[in-house]
């Protein structure tokens, strides 16, 4: 017990030389106030201010991050959408403080860079900046595709691995000069793993950290990941090794798909293959109904074999669509509509030719878009309208650059085969589409997802909120 206890505290009154607490604020408390209604700008000056949108300027800097080399040395091919004239520089440079060199690289042309083990940071500045784009390919035994990477706030990956016969690698790259800080969210056919501890990732400037999923989150099924970025830039990409029944491991990168919604559509999937994943994951609390349908070259439709799918709230789906395709798929070159009750994440895993490939689902989008070509293969490139019917421009380039207009019906998939010696793909249209580059070949095949081509940056609209009567 205090010694406090018991006793009463005595009061006195304040000194000559003390100043009463309750004196002090009853003299300070009206200064105080008269001095706002000083400093208060005159009622008829005061006024709301209204929103204004962000204004757009020509970017006049972008970075872009190309994946390591899965095996051997493979290629690294750059591409510029700006104008032939552009005045500009592009450099690259090796993640883990690699020398930037120039590369040779011209507006509306291609160029291959020397590749490396490491991941590769691209840089474009002034008229070079806008429409920088790029992708990397395996060796020529190895018909993997994969793009290189805007860093984004937030992208999401489905149908990825963590452990058995399938296992997957996120890798990292910070552009910039700065730190930046990335949180990993995952959900699995239990649920999310909210026991992963993947928050709070640093990445210091110039460097990359490649997150290997088994270790991080063993799991014998398919998963589905989220990378948000909390500081800084980041780009993320994701490689994926797959074993199927009976033969070594096949090895792909995994295109980013489009956040969750309620109508997602998966264009270009291969007409024959040994097997065929569905992987969905709902991240939200409400559970969600999914239906499927094909869109082919004439017709949206249902085949009788595609049934209605329940994906439970936070949960990862997998379903075998193997035979449910095959017959739809076996002479149309189609894309695959998902619709659902709920926000759904959608990505389709299949194995060609014992190899393994990657459908994701793709945003509609209107504008240029573009995507590299492999060198190797027979390329199509599949266009599915999903506003509108119209007139799309595609431009090839390679060392003879052509042009050729199609249109698109709305509810269709249209294919184009891509000429020989096509090293990239530019795709305009004022109708919102999703499209990719197809890639079939002897030993399997490979699929790359069209972009929007980033040409312009956001400017926040930024204006005190009274100005004074001179700056009105």
């Amino acid at each position: 017990m205090s010694h406090y206890a018991g006793k009463r505290a005595a009061v006195r009154a304040p000194s000559p030389t003390q100043v009463s607490p309750a004196l002090v604020l009853a003299v300070v408390a009206p200064l105080l106030t008269a001095l706002a209604l000083v400093v208060q700008a005159p009622a008829d000056s005061q006024r709301v201010t209204p929103n204004r949108a962000p204004s757009t300027e020509p970017l006049t800097a972008q970075s872009i991050a190309c994946p390591a080399p899965m095996s051997g040395t493979g290629t690294l091919v750059l591409a510029s959408g700006a104008e032939a004239n552009a005045a500009g520089r592009v450099s690259s440079r090796a993640t883990g403080g690699g020398r930037a060199t120039q590369v040779d690289l011209v507006g509306g042309e291609y160029a291959e860079v020397p590749t490396q083990r490491a991941p590769m940071i691209i840089t474009g500045t002034d008229g070079l900046a806008p429409g920088l784009f790029g992708g990397r390919f395996g060796a020529a035994s190895a018909p993997a595709a994969g793009e290189c990477a805007a860093p984004v706030a937030e992208r999401w990956f489905v149908g990825i691995g963590a452990g058995g016969d399938h296992s997957s690698q996120l890798q990292l790259v910070n552009p910039d000069v700065g730190p930046a800080v990335a949180d990993v969210s995952l959900w699995s056919v239990d649920g999310p793993l909210d026991e992963v501890q993947s928050r709070g990732l640093t990445i210091a400037g110039g460097a990359s950290t490649l997150l290997d999923l088994e270790r991080l989150a063993p799991h014998r099924r398919d998963l589905a990941m989220r990378v948000t970025v909390s500081r800084g830039r980041l780009a993320a990409t994701v490689s994926d090794s797959y074993t199927f029944t009976g033969v070594d491991a096949a090895r792909d990168w995994v295109p980013s798909t489009a956040a969750p919604a309620t109508s997602q559509l998966l264009p270009g999937l291969v007409r024959t293959a040994e097997e065929r994943t569905l992987v969905l994951v709902n991240p939200g609390a409400d559970e969600g109904r999914v239906s499927l349908q094909v869109v082919g070259a004439k017709s949206t439709f249902t085949p009788t074999a595609l049934k209605e799918i329940r994906v439970p709230a936070g949960r990862v789906v997998e379903t075998d669509l193997t035979r449910s395709l095959a017959r739809a798929l076996a002479k149309e070159d189609a894309s695959l509509l998902v619709t659902s009750t709920v926000p759904v994440g959608a990505g389709m895993r299949s194995v060609v030719d014992n190899d393994l490939v990657h459908n994701v689902a793709l945003p509609p989008t209107a504008g240029t878009s573009t995507a590299m070509v492999p060198a190797r293969g027979d390329n199509s490139l599949v266009v599915a309208a999903s506003g509108t019917s119209g007139a799309v421009s595609i431009t090839f380039v390679g060392p003879a650059t052509r042009t050729r207009r199609i249109g698109v019906q709305l509810g269709t998939s249209r294919a184009v085969r891509v000429p020989a010696g096509t090293v990239a793909v530019v795709v305009q249209s004022g109708v919102t589409f999703s499209a990719a580059v197809r890639t079939v070949r002897k030993g399997g095949a490979s699929l790359l997802p069209l972009r929007p081509l980033v040409t312009e940056q956001l400017i926040p609209a930024v204006r005190p909120a009274w100005p004074p009567q001179s700056a009105r």
